[in-house]
């Protein structure tokens, strides 16, 4: 009896969750080669600004100008481990601290939300440091930190959810997202904020969709923190809100007792969706024919990464196989469609679909009529991570779905789901070491929309 509930403790989504987490977070925090993720020496030097803790690294072969603007050749690392000087350089060289003014200027206006994002790995590199003075220590003890603020804050999201929490297990162990958590990006930051965002309205949700009690100061004492939190993130998550100002709207409405029709449902919806294609056509009607064509080749493009691999199996430095990447998704599409039961209202369902659309659509539009871009013959610039945390918006609208194809969910399920996030994460990390390590070959950043099959 007492081994029955420890193994159904055990089993718990959080815990599941916790156990991966550590285990395989530490090995890509430690394993992964150092500045391997993109753009990762501009979130280098932003975090050692902003913990006063700057280095001069073109003393290890880092040229001090090399910032996001012209970034760091890959080949510049795979390069010193060839030489054999990698380890020499980045783990046994100290660098003492230096003077602001060394750092180039884009570094030194870093917006707030730059600087906050950046905290926890601007606090990692400083205690590096502190217990060694390489460029080694302060990476690996700043991707401990990152990875232990998403270890802590996404354990009790998981915990507090009342739906759904396979699925944001799954998805918070995927390659992308293990990836980028265990380096100085603050996409780590973006992901958690935007998890602890769409857990709280899905729990409103699941609240309203039981009938319970929820009135409006109860809402907003729910709702501000989290909110607070994503408006200082990354400005596309901001794209949140509508799901936020949508359940206000529906909470405004049952107080009045207004009750609209699906016809008015769809009315409303349609003039919306109306007022956003004239706002399209009356903004950029001048480049229709490029934003077409754009948006037409790279839906072709078979090598276009952004919307395939880089959004699970991994950034655009370091994916896995092919063939992997294809069962990966499709236990993705099972676990989804595995959500039978209807937990939230259909029209939040809809509109979490909508805003997830959006931001897929948006963000490619931005990349599309990007002046730096603007001669490629397909969407370049986006990464697959821009995506990822999206995905936790999607269950509802599969439970619908899931209506007209049934998976049935069980212990076969959740052992499948484990065993598929254990092993993608191994094999990612794998082939990211046997190419640098053994092979000592450069991350290929051209995976991801730069480099292409139609237009070599």
């Amino acid at each position: 009896m007492r081994r029955q509930r420890k193994e159904k403790r055990i089993s718990k989504p959080e815990n599941i969750f916790l156990i991966i987490a550590v285990v395989l977070g530490l090995a890509f925090a430690v394993f992964q080669p150092l500045f391997i993720e993109p753009d990762a020496s501009y979130h280098f030097d932003s975090a050692t600004y902003i913990s006063n803790t700057v280095v001069n690294r073109a003393k290890v072969g880092f040229p001090a100008e090399d910032y996001q603007s012209t970034p760091v050749p890959f080949t510049t690392v795979s390069t010193m481990m060839k030489k054999g000087t990698y380890f020499k350089n980045f783990f046994e060289t100290k660098l003492p601290i230096i003077s602001h003014s060394k750092v180039e200027s884009r570094i030194v206006q870093l917006s707030w939300r730059n600087k906050l994002m950046h905290s926890v790995a601007a606090l990692g590199v400083k205690i590096g440091h502190m217990i060694y003075p390489s460029i080694g220590a302060m990476i690996i003890t700043a991707r401990i930190f990152n990875l232990i603020f998403f270890i802590v804050a996404m354990y009790f999201i998981i915990k507090k959810l009342k739906v759904y929490q396979w699925l944001f297990v799954f998805v918070s162990l995927t390659p992308t997202v293990i990836q980028f958590v265990t380096s100085l990006s603050y996409d780590c930051f973006n992901y958690i904020v935007c998890a602890w965002l769409i857990a709280t309205l899905l729990n409103l949700a699941a609240d309203i969709k039981a009938e319970k009690e929820l009135t409006i100061k109860k809402f907003f004492l729910r709702i501000i923190l989290p909110s607070i939190a994503v408006y200082s993130s990354k400005e596309n998550s901001i794209l949140l809100f509508i799901l936020v100002a949508g359940m206000l709207i529906y909470l405004i409405g049952k107080k009045l007792k207004i009750s609209l029709s699906k016809l008015q449902i769809a009315l409303g919806s349609s003039f919306i969706f109306i007022l956003g294609v004239v706002y399209f056509f009356m903004r950029y009607h001048a480049h229709l024919y490029l934003i077409a064509g754009k948006f037409f080749y790279t839906f072709l493009e078979p090598y276009y990464t952004v919307l395939t691999t880089e959004v699970i199996s991994g950034t655009n430095t370091a994916g896995v196989p092919a063939w992997l990447f294809a069962v990966q998704f499709a236990v993705l599409i099972l676990l989804l469609l595995s959500y039978t039961k209807e937990a939230i209202p259909r029209w939040f369902a809809w509109l979490s679909f909508a805003v997830a659309a959006l931001n897929l659509f948006g963000i490619l539009l931005q990349y599309a009529v990007n002046s730096s871009y603007l001669t490629d013959a397909t969407i370049t610039g986006p990464q697959g991570r821009y995506f990822t945390v999206f995905i936790l918006l999607l269950p509802g609208i599969f439970t619908l779905l899931s209506q007209k194809i049934s998976v049935k969910s069980g212990a076969w399920l959740k052992k499948l789901v484990v065993f598929v996030i254990v092993f993608v994460l191994t094999i990612n990390l794998s082939v990211t070491a046997v190419k640098f390590y053994h092979l000592q070959l450069p991350a290929d950043e051209y995976r991801s929309g730069v480099t292409h099959y139609i237009f070599k």
